[in-house]
């Protein structure tokens, strides 16, 4: 079978059966195996890119497969669909939902109360049953179908689920950090607290427009059951990749935790957005909310998977307005440290927090699409063939590109940075504007190096060539029209009114915040100093800047594996102020004079 190694352009020849680890090995790439392919230790953990999906998985328990791509590579530039996160602090491994098996002959069969009280004595917990009903239901399954093993479901000290087996329940949790574009999807032991695969997917609600706003609207219009098959079908898919990446099966899976946007959390609950979609834009999802995993997905594809019985499909609460609980998440998971933090969430709606880590003032802005490179001219998701980064040493662009062959289009990053490049050629004013043809020209008459790669679209837009065909071998002319700087123009501007109202409503000062993390996808991969030069994010002497990768999908694992953790995180709404950005004076005052390119 054929095995390839995009990032290196290389291709192998492995005789199955073959793993991953034994193919980079013999590519020359070999993985850290500290436990000696055990599986523990999870230092082989590699990205592949296998039947359309890139997953995460553990090299040395994961089948290679013919066609399969491994993306790994010296600078690690293979983890373009974000599921690594910041580096937390430690937690207490006590999930809030867990699974404690029991020989039946130990267990008291005269009668349902009996049962539950010989249940209490052999547990390490003082266990309940707040379902009454539910109780006996399951008391007159079991004795009518014995097995040597008894599954107890608890949910704190509640009995929420019975089964009987023949072996001890392999209890599995689930952790989502459901976006706009992208679903992070993370799977857990809940027995020892291992990482046991995550994977990622485009969220299947892009179908029906790039933005939360487009997608409220479609929902306003009677589209709300298939904008939630969509997601769903997702969901599901995710959730059939993870199992299928370790051996399970989805009858293990007894929790999951959903972090997401304020959006996504009426779709997932089932609520209807359309509120949001108008002053004053009150979110119908306010607490923690738990919620049935739909049975059908719908057209969107088969049958949902076939979860635990019990399982608890459980929400993070939201902070208000747009701010949702994928922020609420985020918070949770950053290091607890003093000083003031400044936390930016980049994408097609910006979220912004400042405080001290016990209290913080929120506020969301709609950026729109490009940040994530949808909605331009040549814009792509982070993918192979996607420009990445873009410098401009020696008067020439030099272009990186996902997966190493020919550019077909410009992520977000490579969007910042092909602006900020723009600007040190001199040719993008700080207005946002393209030189126009009379300042390429200049004085003397002597045209400007990069004139001739101007030019105008198929439908009169101003446009300049970044790269060529000629110095694009197997792809096309990549161009960046003037409304593709507008698009971005706008989201900074966005982002930048949006931090310095925050800033006025708290009252601190630039040196009094000594950190700004830098969340999500997006965050995580452009360089700072162009998003600086940009004035996208803040560039005060003084404040480090820390890119914290999918700080959401952090949370919500911390969430999954501890009871203190889910009770500190859905305590934050109470210690947050919501900053409603639309009844906020300065704003639009601020946006006016933010849409310039210029640092801040």
């Amino acid at each position: 079978m054929q095995i390839n190694f995009p990032h290196y352009k290389q291709t192998i020849q492995c005789d199955p059966p073959c793993r991953v680890d034994e193919a980079c090995a013999a590519a020359g790439h070999p993985l850290d195996r500290v436990c000696a392919g055990k599986g523990t230790c999870g230092q082989c953990r590699v990205l592949v890119r296998e039947k359309g999906l890139t997953l995460e998985v553990l090299g040395c328990q994961y089948p290679a497969s013919d066609g399969m791509a491994i993306l790994i590579s010296d600078d690690g530039r293979e983890r373009q669909i974000l599921t690594q996160s910041v580096q937390t602090d430690p937690l207490d491994f006590d999930p809030p939902v867990t699974c404690y098996p029991m020989v039946i002959g130990a267990l008291n069969f005269s009668g349902a109360p009996a049962f539950l009280a010989s249940m209490d004595q052999i547990l390490p917990i003082s266990l309940g049953c707040s379902d009454e009903l539910a109780l006996h239901q399951w008391y007159d399954a079991i004795r009518a179908c014995p097995a040597p093993i008894v599954n107890a479901i608890v949910q704190g000290d509640d009995l929420i689920g019975l089964s009987a087996n023949d072996e001890p329940l392999e209890a599995l949790g689930l952790a989502f950090d459901v976006g706009t574009t992208t679903i992070a999807g993370y799977l857990y032991d809940l027995v020892d607290g291992a990482c046991l695969a995550t994977a990622s997917a485009q969220n299947g609600q892009t179908a029906f427009g790039g933005d939360v706003i487009s997608r409220i609207q479609a929902a306003s219009e009677g589209q709300m059951k298939p904008l939630r098959s969509a997601l769903f079908a997702t969901l599901g898919g995710l959730v059939r990749d993870l199992c299928r990446q370790t051996g399970r099966e989805p009858e293990a899976i007894i929790h999951a935790v959903y972090a997401g946007n304020t959006t996504m959390l009426h779709f997932l609950t089932g609520r209807d957005p359309s509120a949001l979609g108008r002053a004053p834009f009150v979110s119908a999802v306010q607490d923690p909310v738990d919620f049935n995993f739909p049975t059908e997905a719908g057209r969107h594809s088969s049958a949902s998977p076939a979860f635990h019985p019990a399982c608890r499909h459980h929400a993070l609460p939201p902070l208000g307005g747009f701010v949702g609980s994928d922020t609420t998440a985020l918070l949770a998971a950053l290091p607890r440290k003093p000083g003031i933090r400044l936390v930016i969430d980049l994408g097609t709606n910006g979220e912004i927090a400042l405080g001290d880590g016990q209290r913080y003032t929120v506020a969301s802005t709609a950026c729109g699409p490009a940040l994530e490179g949808a909605g331009l001219t040549m814009g792509m998701r982070g993918t192979d063939g996607a420009i990445e980064a873009v410098t401009y040493p020696d008067g020439r662009f030099d272009c990186r590109v996902i997966g190493g062959g020919p550019a077909l289009g410009l992520c977000g990053s490579g969007i910042v940075d092909a602006i900020a490049a723009l600007l040190d050629a001199g040719i993008l004013r700080p207005d946002g504007a393209f030189l126009s043809e009379d300042d390429l020209t200049g004085e003397t008459g002597v045209p400007h190096p990069l004139a001739n790669r101007f030019g105008h679209t198929a439908d009169g837009v101003r446009c300049f060539t970044l790269l060529t065909p000629e110095e694009n071998p197997g792809g096309p002319a990549i161009v960046l029209t003037q409304k593709d700087i507008r698009a971005v123009q706008l989201a900074k501007a966005a982002i930048q009114a949006a931090t310095l109202c925050l800033m006025e409503a708290s009252g601190y000062t630039p040196d009094a915040v000594p950190d700004l993390y830098l969340a999500g996808a997006f965050g995580n991969y452009i360089r700072v100093a162009s998003a600086q030069k940009l004035g996208l994010i803040p560039a005060w002497p003084g404040t480090a800047v820390h890119p914290v990768g999918n700080g959401a999908g952090a949370g919500a694992v911390r969430c999954l594996l501890s009871q203190s953790e889910i009770a500190r995180c859905e305590a934050i709404p109470g210690s947050t102020r919501h900053l409603a950005l639309t009844e906020t004076p300065s704003f639009n005052d601020h946006f006016i004079r933010c849409t310039r390119f210029e640092a801040f």
